[in-house]
């Protein structure tokens, strides 16, 4: 009997010792990013039959259990794959806004009232050396300012196309750990433990890849997890399959080569693209496929069709050297560029003639009259003439209008994608915190809680230790009856 009495009282020190142990962890790992709470599930062992019923032998632990809802880390990771998305998209968004940094005075809507400014000048003095010079000075800083719109486009491009590949390096990377953690995973608990450690890593890891690449995760009866991205797998058992980034070039190759050449994301050595895209890398790709080469597309359709029509009219117009009469016919103001090498926002230029001399600047469109100035009006009213740029966009919409209300359109919807991208940033930030605080209420540690645990723990240490005192109280009586 008092050796029964020992067992039980020494099975409950090492159970509550265990417990005690388990809290401890716990309260360790507070601040740990990832950690899953822990708790010690205890359970009677096998009793004893005797003639008289059964008998209880102690307390064991049965298992540690990690404290973790499925449903709730599914819920936190479509979330973070919203947020991953659009706060992604709103950052990139807002470098492309940040190119035209429109209202202020040395953006394009300026440059373009100082260029038909100076031909309304020029109108009013056609015979001034001085007011040509003034527009040689607005067409040479209009010309520059598309050019350095189209470097600050190319930058941008750059820079977010090397941080899509080292999202994808980082994406691979995570993978071959989930796969790896698989397999440590499966080997842990081929004996029945539960390897609560690791998968808490792992979850931290599918928890990334959630965000930067929105990627699931499905749990397999061994232990391991699958991991599925758009429609394929990424994940499965010990095996990762690698992302890769391509270029892709259109079949056949335009007369005109692509400055902004479509990125696709493969799977392995499959040739399809992978689809469809979420998290960061998603909003990278459409930036880069979509709103970068719109951006461009517009300006150059802009910068295209200025050069078409200031030189249309202007090549009306007569020069005149030294007042001679009759005058010389005038060139072209702006570059035309070629059909293999047509005028874009980083092509355009003044005509080398006129940059070279703003005498050959026509004001006139009267052989016979140095002081007629029909050419400089018909080009200071091209100002608000409607229906002067138009642009196709690759879905075959048609944008339209004068060159000042184009490209206003073009930053304002700039300006609106920014902002809707920033409001669905916050709203997916909101709900990703919110899911985060359902899945705390789980698998978070809560310091309070935890010692008050220990002290419920300790109470039981305490009382088993009086049990061994009672034994041995007992023990010595019978001795001391013998």
């Amino acid at each position: 009997m008092n050796s029964g009495l020992f067992s039980i009282a020494r099975s409950a020190l090492l159970t509550h010792q265990t417990a005690l142990q388990t809290i401890s962890q716990n309260v360790a790992n507070a601040e740990t990013p990832g950690y899953s709470r822990q708790e010690a599930v205890l359970s009677a062992t096998t009793p004893v039959r005797m003639p008289f019923g059964s008998v209880g032998t102690g307390v064991t632990v049965s298992t540690i259990i990690r404290k973790r809802d499925v449903l709730l880390d599914e819920s936190f990771r479509s979330a973070n794959t919203l947020a991953g998305d659009a706060g992604m998209r709103r950052d990139l968004l807002a470098q492309l806004e940040s190119v035209f940094g429109e209202p202020t005075d040395a953006g394009m809507a300026n440059a373009l009232d100082q260029f038909w400014n100076s031909w309304s000048d020029l109108s009013s003095q056609p015979s001034s050396l001085a007011a040509r010079a003034v527009v040689q000075q607005r067409g040479r800083q209009l010309g520059q300012l598309f050019n350095d719109y189209d470097t600050k486009l190319t930058t941008i491009r750059s820079s977010t196309l090397e941080r899509l590949n080292n999202t994808v390096s980082r994406i691979n990377a995570l993978a071959a750990q989930v796969a790896e953690l698989n397999v440590r995973i499966v080997g842990a608990e081929s004996g029945g433990d539960t390897a609560n450690d690791l998968r808490d890593t792992r979850d931290l890891k599918l928890d990334e890849l959630s965000k930067i690449a929105g990627a699931r995760a499905m749990a397999r009866p061994n232990g391991s997890v699958s991991v599925t991205i758009g429609n394929s797998m990424l994940v499965e058992g010990d095996t990762a399959v690698p992302l890769s980034v391509q270029m892709e070039r259109p079949t056949p190759l335009p007369a005109t080569p692509l400055t902004d050449v479509p990125v696709r994301i493969r799977l392995g050595s499959s040739p399809d693209r992978l689809a469809p895209l979420a998290g960061e890398l998603s909003a990278m790709v459409t930036v880069l496929n979509t709103e970068i080469p719109g951006a461009r597309g517009r300006l150059d359709a802009m910068a295209n069709q200025l050069v078409t029509a200031v030189n249309t009219v202007h090549r009306t117009g007569f020069t005149f050297a030294n007042n001679a009469i009759p005058g010389v016919a005038a060139g072209n103001f702006f570059d035309p560029g070629t059909v293999a090498a047509p005028v874009t926002a980083a092509s355009i230029r003044l005509d080398g003639v006129v940059a070279g001399n703003p005498q050959r600047i026509a004001a006139s469109g009267n052989a016979s009259g140095p002081t007629d100035n029909s050419v400089a009006q018909a080009l200071s009213v091209l100002r608000g003439t409607e229906n002067t740029v138009t642009w196709t966009g690759p879905g075959g919409s048609t944008e339209t209008g004068s060159f000042i209300g184009f490209f206003r359109g073009l930053v304002t919807r700039l300006g609106i994608q920014t902002a809707s991208a920033t409001d669905d940033a916050a709203v997916a930030g909101n709900l990703t915190a919110q899911a985060e605080l359902r899945r705390q209420s789980v698998s978070g540690v809560n310091t309070d809680e935890e010692l008050v645990n220990m002290l419920r723990v300790q109470q039981s240490y305490q009382a088993a230790t009086k049990m061994i005192r009672t034994a041995q109280e007992m023990l010595d009586t019978l001795l001391a009856l013998a």
